[in-house]
């Protein structure tokens, strides 16, 4: 994919790039929401990650990542042609402070669930996803 932007307007474009209430989280927020969860805070900045959702007293964090941003490896998202060694490295940063991120929330005893941008997409894969929330809550193990 050809960049068609001047590097101004690309830094502008890029700025504009939300990290919170994304559309992603927003239908995770919905789909808890339809589900009857209860118990549940969004955006948590004071949890290493700022976990998209946070179940507090059941210490467990749920992340929706972009497929693109944190390197999904279903999707293996075509990078921009335009400065191609950029977009690598981003993202393999990403994918680093993920997995440092998650190393550090399992080790404080919190249960990590990590859902990716193309689930959310698919019936049957957020069947999944609501499936896999629900064991998590239960108990039954964490999600990665």
């Amino acid at each position: 994919m050809t960049d068609n932007l001047n590097p101004s307007d690309r830094r502008k474009t890029m700025q504009a790039v939300k990290g919170r209430n994304t559309s992603l989280e927003r239908k995770l927020f919905s789909m808890l929401a339809r589900m009857g969860i209860k118990g549940w805070r969004k955006n948590a900045a004071d949890v290493k990650g700022k976990p998209d959702v946070i179940f507090d007293k059941r210490r467990i964090v749920v992340f929706v990542d972009g497929c693109f941003w944190h390197g999904c490896p279903s999707c293996r998202g075509k990078k921009p042609d335009t400065n191609f060694e950029y977009w690598n490295q981003k993202v393999k940063k990403n994918k680093a402070r993920d997995t440092k991120t998650r190393r550090e929330l399992t080790r404080e005893k919190w249960r990590v669930v990590r859902i990716w941008e193309h689930e959310m997409y698919d019936t049957g894969s957020r069947n999944k996803i609501r499936r896999r929330i629900l064991t998590v809550l239960k108990g039954n193990g964490c999600d990665e």
